[in-house]
């Protein structure tokens, strides 16, 4: 099987933690802790990077800032000749609830996104992870913020839900079987089973 690195998109930081624009951070923590691996601190990377030992994948988290994910990706990928890249990222176009998957395209105006494209090119697998819109906030507050407390319990089942389609697609690598079983829409039943 080929390398395959994920990336999990966010800003580095405590005031960042848990924030909506975060959700790739947090995503991959719940990946590392149920895989029982431990990320590293890799300052010639600009990252925070966890290897398995038995399989040739890899896991990151930029320490960049979300506009400037690709110089940390980008490295990482040319250093250990990587051929398979998957970013998770959180998704304002989705409701909160809806997990999509995609092959390549536009970034979507998503900074984190557009910085993969240019240092990358935009041929990569994405966890598209929902959050919504709000209306009343501008954009950069609403990103920046913390879910609402009355959300918890079922942002914590779509992060479980994310993880188990992540390990299904290390174990298959079969991106067909992983959108159509793991491609969520708020009003669905979640259903981790594979």
């Amino acid at each position: 099987m080929s390398s395959l690195l994920i990336a999990g998109l966010g800003n580095p930081g405590s005031k960042y933690d848990h924030t909506r624009h975060n959700i790739g951070f947090d995503i991959l923590d719940s990946l590392a802790t149920n895989l029982g691996v431990s990320f590293e601190s890799q300052p010639k990377l600009n990252a925070q990077v966890a290897k398995f030992p038995t399989q040739d994948t890899f896991l990151i988290k930029p320490q960049t800032f979300m506009n400037l994910s690709g110089q940390a990706i980008a490295p990482m990928i040319n250093f250990y000749k990587i051929p398979v890249l998957f970013v998770v990222h959180d998704e304002l176009d989705l409701p909160l609830g809806c997990i999509r998957f995609k092959k390549g395209g536009s970034s979507g105006g998503h900074n984190g996104l557009k910085s993969i494209d240019t240092a990358f090119g935009n041929d990569y697998y994405r966890l598209r992870f929902g959050i919504g819109r709000d209306e009343q906030k501008n954009v950069i507050d609403y990103v920046l913020g913390k879910f609402d407390l009355n959300q918890s319990s079922q942002i914590s089942s779509l992060i479980l839900h994310c993880m188990e389609a992540l390990k299904f697609f290390i174990h298959t690598r079969d991106f067909s079987l992983l959108q159509n079983r793991f491609t969520q829409n708020p009003k669905n039943k979640i259903d981790n089973d594979f």
